[in-house]
């Protein structure tokens, strides 16, 4: 498949250079981010919250961070809850089952997304399938990101974890 139509026609609108990195099949971001070798900072996931009014918002965060719910309702001033997979397949109608991408406004969404996707060189996001990354420069992400709220509204999991420190998935470097 590679790129999701939506998402390129939207790339290509906003006039933006991109590159695709494929890799092996494989679900979930940090499985994503391990199996294309690259850091999981870089790795943008995207997670699609709603309120109780079905007001959808698309969270943007590297992939090794969780999102503090309670910040976000309180950045947003709203109640949020994870949308359901019949949802998401109804918004992202081009791309596989949980390959969500990371441009929201390409979908129509509202978007916000954390500072921590600053601290890296390249962003990389699901293209909308499970062997297809985007490569983005980061002033091409910060460019496609500059009228979208952004905040700190998620932590890296392992300084979150309540979890013995020998159960935590161990940091790699590239």
């Amino acid at each position: 498949m590679g790129v999701a139509a939506t998402l390129e026609n939207y790339l290509k609108a906003k006039q933006v250079d991109f590159t695709l990195l494929e890799h092996e099949y494989c679900e979930g971001s940090y499985n994503t981010a391990r199996v294309a070798q690259i850091n999981d900072l870089c790795l943008a996931k995207a997670v699609l919250l709603r309120d109780e009014d079905f007001h959808y918002t698309l969270c943007v965060l590297p992939t090794r961070n969780k999102i503090l719910r309670k910040t976000l309702n309180e950045i947003l001033d709203r109640h949020l809850e994870l949308v359901d997979e019949e949802e998401l397949t109804a918004i992202f109608k081009d791309c596989e089952e949980g390959a969500v991408p990371a441009l929201g406004e390409a979908y129509g969404l509202d978007v916000i997304w954390d500072e921590d996707l600053l601290q890296v060189e390249e962003v990389y996001i699901e293209a909308g399938d499970h062997r297809h990354l985007i490569r983005l420069r980061q002033i091409d992400f910060a460019q496609l990101m500059q009228d979208k709220l952004h905040d700190h509204f998620s932590a890296d999991r392992a300084r979150q974890s309540k979890l013995p420190k020998k159960y935590i998935r161990q940091e790699y470097e590239l």
